[in-house]
């Protein structure tokens, strides 16, 4: 809750106050009195009516998927119901003006609701950055008749989008180091050497005869195929080292962090994702955790996992991903390839490096 004073109108309801003395003192009887008391008492009763009409508004917001995908517009649902005795007036919404955009919804709208109302308000919603945070809906709005207080309150009911990134070509030139990862190490789950292998199967029409294993087919009285063996990729790994910010403290420029990274981080892992080279992405969702892509289908497990959103549960998980990340930088693991991508990075380095 936040209370701000108008200087402006509060020098008015003085003005007003001081002239209702004045007319008491110089003219007396009922009347003025009367009306000395409705000035005197009008300001606490209006405080009280504020509280009221907030304690019995009940709000919910929602948007039509789970997921939203960034800039794109979705339908935004927004209901607002009356529960008290009394009717509410002088109520405007207050909205994360800075992160979403909502087309039928403006903060200077006054909102008004008699006795056990409930109002719909449909709009279209389009969230601009890629990440999880709160969207829609942030505080409302309450006056009194002097326009002397404005008080703000936070909703109960806050909606938390999760927007997915976009898929993008950004870290290309970043990541540009086929030379490097065409090595040893992973199998790949969609090229094959050009070479026959070791494993055999029935053989079925259409296949070469340089490929039938003789000494084999006699053996089983029917003919068998050689199989060529999986091309071997050499591993790559890539830390995504976010920063640890309470969601409280999470501001715009930070958003605007997140939403470059997130997209950075989607783009390197369709960069290899789709050269069939397997990645290991290591990230935290809570907790460390550790996803291969080296699929369409792989992929797009991590592209959800990393649109609910980056965070650490504990700092001792923020602790681990450190040692984690110093532990290759000082190449004690000099056999596969790493790269780090840091959210928030150091005076004078780049966001992207290949230990």
């Amino acid at each position: 809750m936040k209370i701000v004073v108008d200087k402006k109108g509060l020098l008015v309801y003085l003005l007003i106050l001081v002239l209702s003395v004045l007319f008491a003192s110089f003219y007396g009887g009922p009347v003025s009195f009367v009306w000395l008391h409705a000035i005197l008492l009008i300001f606490p009763i209006s405080v009280l009516y504020i509280f009221l009409s907030h304690y019995f508004l009940s709000l919910y917001q929602e948007i039509e998927v789970h997921k939203l995908s960034k800039k794109d517009r979705h339908d935004y649902r927004l209901i607002l119901e009356n529960n008290g005795i009394l009717p509410i007036h002088g109520m405007t919404l207050g909205l994360y003006s800075d992160r979403c955009d909502l087309d039928e919804i403006k903060e200077s709208d006054v909102i008004a609701l008699g006795v056990h109302e409930r109002r719909e308000i449909a709009s279209s919603i389009r969230c601009r950055y890629a990440g999880a945070y709160d969207a829609g809906v942030r505080y409302l709005k309450f006056t009194d008749p002097f326009r002397i207080l404005c008080i703000w309150f936070e909703v109960s009911y806050s909606f938390r989008a999760l927007v997915s990134p976009r898929i993008t070509d950004i870290a290309e030139r970043s990541l540009d180091i086929e030379n490097i990862v065409n090595s040893t190490g992973l199998k790949s789950m969609h090229l094959f050497e050009d070479s026959s292998g070791s494993d055999l199967r029935n053989y079925l029409p259409g296949d070469q005869m340089s490929k039938i294993n003789w000494k084999v087919s006699a053996r089983f009285s029917e003919l068998m195929t050689r199989l060529p063996d999986r091309m071997e990729k050499k591993t790559v790994n890539i830390i995504l080292q976010a920063v640890n910010v309470p969601e409280h403290d999470q501001d715009l420029e930070l958003l605007k962090k997140r939403d470059y990274f997130l997209e950075f981080a989607v783009s390197a892992a369709w960069h290899f994702g789709e050269q069939g080279v397997p990645v290991s992405l290591i990230y935290p969702a809570g907790e460390i955790k550790e996803a291969l892509v080296d699929s369409h289908d792989t992929f797009l497990e991590f592209f959800n996992e990393v649109t609910n959103g980056l965070f650490y549960r504990s700092e001792e998980e923020f602790k681990k991903l450190n040692e984690m990340t110093d532990f290759e930088r000082n190449g004690r693991n000099a056999s596969d390839t790493w790269i780090l991508i840091r959210e928030d990075r150091e005076p004078g380095e780049g966001y992207c490096c290949i230990i």
